[in-house]
């Protein structure tokens, strides 16, 4: 079930990549921007973007267990994972098998073993860098993704996991970063992380339409290099996906806070009822006509007039 880095592919031979293709899935972290041409085979691409999907998660993946394992050490074996110090004190089971805890894990799923602070920091940072790589921001940012990008940060992240433990050395073949790492990692192709897609089992949607394997890119968009377009990778299974909105996600906020504070200045007003301005000197209705006879002095009679 490991997810390997296939034969090069068709699409590393075009060159002047120009058509921009923002990959989604059901899920919205699993979003990433890719590079294309429009001449390239429908077949040949959705190869292509599986393959870097897979790799994503792999990374993603990769990159969380070794943090837990800078943080925490390698996990327990299955039969002592989430038992407490105090309960192994009555069982046979021994919770610090690995060796004395230097930081204990408050879930009781590591052994709290971690590997030596500057080689911890490696791990680390190894991994902060992995996720920040291909991470779903970047379509924010409009940085595309490749295989290439990918495969670099697995390595990295190979080679960290081999300055803490060499050749595997007290690495448990039952940890997940050693599982991910051998290509053993079990996928249950649900959870956000694990959801890997089998490029023979899934299509490419577009516009509401299924693009056909058999044809190239332009058949469907043009000739036009410079082109955006929101493409899904959907399982077969799956039928068709649920069409895009057509306003944004930020529209759509900044909408809804237009209209949310249009509705609050409205119940101010209906609850506003009070009227003492009208004994103010400028609501006086007869201001005017006073203004206008006697210069708005009171008008005397004198006597003998």
């Amino acid at each position: 079930q490991g997810v390997r880095l296939s034969e090069p592919s068709p699409l590393d031979r075009l060159e002047f990549r120009m058509v921009i293709l923002d990959v989604k899935r059901s899920e919205k972290k699993n979003e990433f921007l890719f590079e294309t041409t429009v001449r390239v085979n429908i077949k040949d691409l959705i190869r292509e973007l599986c393959d870097i999907h897979n790799l994503r998660l792999k990374v993603m993946r990769l990159a969380v267990t070794c943090k837990e394992l800078a943080k925490h050490g390698p996990i327990r074996p299955e039969e002592t994972r989430g038992i407490s110090a105090e309960i192994s004190n009555v069982t046979e089971l021994d919770v610090n098998a690995y060796g004395a805890p230097t930081n204990p894990d408050e879930h009781g799923f590591r052994t709290g073993c971690p590997p030596p602070p500057e080689v911890a920091d490696v791990l680390t940072r190894t991994a902060e860098e992995a996720e920040a790589a291909v991470s779903v921001h970047l379509v924010a940012q409009k940085r595309s993704l490749d295989r290439q990008a990918c495969q670099t940060h697995l390595d990295n992240l190979r080679g960290a996991v081999m300055i803490a433990y060499p050749a595997f050395h007290k690495l448990p073949v039952y940890d997940p970063t050693r599982q991910e790492l051998e290509d053993r990692e079990e996928l249950d192709g649900v959870s956000e992380l694990q959801d890997v897609l089998e490029w023979t089992g899934t299509n490419l949607w577009w516009a509401g339409k299924e693009l056909r394997p058999d044809q190239s890119l332009e058949q469907y968009i043009g000739r036009n290099e410079k082109t955006k377009i929101v493409a899904k990778l959907v399982p077969k299974t799956a039928g068709a996906p649920v069409r895009e909105p057509r306003i944004d996600e930020n529209t759509h906020k900044a909408m809804m806070a237009h209209y949310y504070k249009k509705q609050e200045e409205q119940k101010k007003l209906q609850e506003d009822e009070d009227d003492s301005y009208l004994d103010a000197q400028w609501a006086d209705p007869r201001a005017l006509k006073s203004q206008l006879i006697g210069g708005g002095r009171p008008i005397r009679m004198r006597p003998g007039a």
